[in-house]
């Protein structure tokens, strides 16, 4: 299986997150200041890109000559993780992983999220993580299997998901028309090791978290 990490300049995730994810293969890029937490874990990636404004001198010097490097002007119509996953796409993957793509710029989270779309829509199953936080979407019916977190969380991605409903969870519903921020499907949980999920239309978010 063909799989891509991204590691950004947000907040960075822990080694052990990075070592619960990474399979041997899978094709490493950095962007930006997510080199910064590759180097400190001693972590070379097969790409490192960004226009490099956050980044400390002595960081970009120790990887080149070590990876492939590729740097924009700062003055750009695309963001570092964006042109991370164009670039993760000339892969081929059937995965990709978004980490450090979290924290305290909420417009770049938001603009990550719209990345999680374009891979659904590209066939592509991608996963935002932080050590907190797991995110994806969902455009068809299917079935979660609890392998992250404590709780379980749903909203709509642009237009509403229409007929929702949830078997498996403490909270069901049936037939619910989710809008986005509609705070009645936050902090779920599971109650068997599977949960089913069920809607005719629309692209389901679905967070699973942990304190």
């Amino acid at each position: 299986m063909n799989r891509v990490i991204i590691i950004s300049g947000g907040m960075h995730p822990s080694l052990a997150l990075f070592n619960s994810i990474y399979v041997k293969g899978d094709f490493i890029i950095g962007a930006d200041s997510g080199a910064e937490f590759l180097k400190r874990e001693h972590i070379t990636p097969d790409l490192l890109l960004g226009d490099f404004d956050s980044i400390r001198k002595e960081t970009l010097l120790y990887f080149r000559g070590k990876t492939k490097i590729l740097e924009y002007e700062a003055v750009k119509d695309f963001t570092d993780t964006e042109a991370a996953y164009y670039e993760a796409l000339k892969q081929n993957p059937e995965e990709i992983y978004f980490l450090g793509c979290t924290g305290s710029r909420l417009d770049h989270f938001i603009g990550n999220l719209s990345l999680l779309e374009k891979a659904q829509k590209a066939g592509i199953r991608g996963y935002l993580m932080d050590d907190h936080n797991k995110i994806f979407f969902m455009d068809q019916p299917g079935i979660i299997s609890k392998d992250f977190g404590s709780y379980i969380s749903f909203q709509a991605f642009r237009e509403p998901v229409r007929n929702f409903s949830l078997l498996g969870a403490r909270y069901p519903l049936t037939g619910y028309e989710l809008q986005l921020g509609d705070p009645r499907t936050i902090s779920n949980e599971f109650v068997e090791e599977e949960i089913s999920i069920f809607f005719e239309s629309g692209t389901l978010m679905v967070f699973m978290t942990k304190d």
